[in-house]
C-alpha cells in the first residue's frame, strides 16, 4: 500500500538517515520534512498537517523519549515511529512502546521493513 499524497515529518541528528529515510519516501510520493532535533521540530508540527512521524530514540539536548511524550500530548492521533541505533535498545524502545510509539526501527533497517512499519503505523 503507498501513501501517497500523505506527509511525514522524520527528526534525527544523523544527516545520512534524514536524507536516506527522506529520499525512500520522497520517491513513493510523499511530501517529507525533516529535522535535526527537537525544537526545529515542534515548529514544523506547528505548521504543517503531518500524517505520521519518524523520531530518533537519542537526540542531542532534549531525548527522542521526552520528545515523544511532549508532541503525544498535543498530537495523540499522530503515528511515530522511533528510530532506534545499530544496537537494540530495549529499555528506551520500551519505554517509547509504552509512551505512545506506533513502533521501531533500527538505523540500518531494510527499504522494505521501514515501508512496511510504517504502512502498518498509518493503516492503525
Amino acid at each position: 500500500m503507498e501513501n501517497k499524497n500523505s506527509v511525514m515529518l522524520i527528526v534525527d541528528d544523523e544527516v545520512g538517515i534524514l536524507r536516506t529515510f527522506k529520499e525512500v519516501f520522497e520517491l513513493r510520493g510523499w511530501r517529507v520534512f525533516t529535522a535535526p532535533f527537537g525544537q526545529p521540530a515542534s515548529v514544523i508540527l506547528e505548521k504543517e498537517k503531518i500524517d505520521i512521524m519518524l523520531l530518533d530514540i537519542r537526540l542531542p539536548g532534549k531525548s527522542g523519549i521526552e520528545l515523544l511524550k511532549e508532541i503525544k500530548i498535543k498530537y495523540p492521533d499522530l503515528p511515530i515511529i522511533m528510530i532506534t541505533g545499530l544496537g537494540y535498545e530495549d529499555q528506551l524502545v520500551n519505554e517509547a512502546l509504552c509512551s505512545g510509539a506506533a513502533g521501531y526501527v533500527s538505523k540500518n533497517v531494510s527499504i522494505r521493513e521501514l515501508i512496511e512499519v510504517v504502512n502498518n503505523a498509518m493503516a492503525k
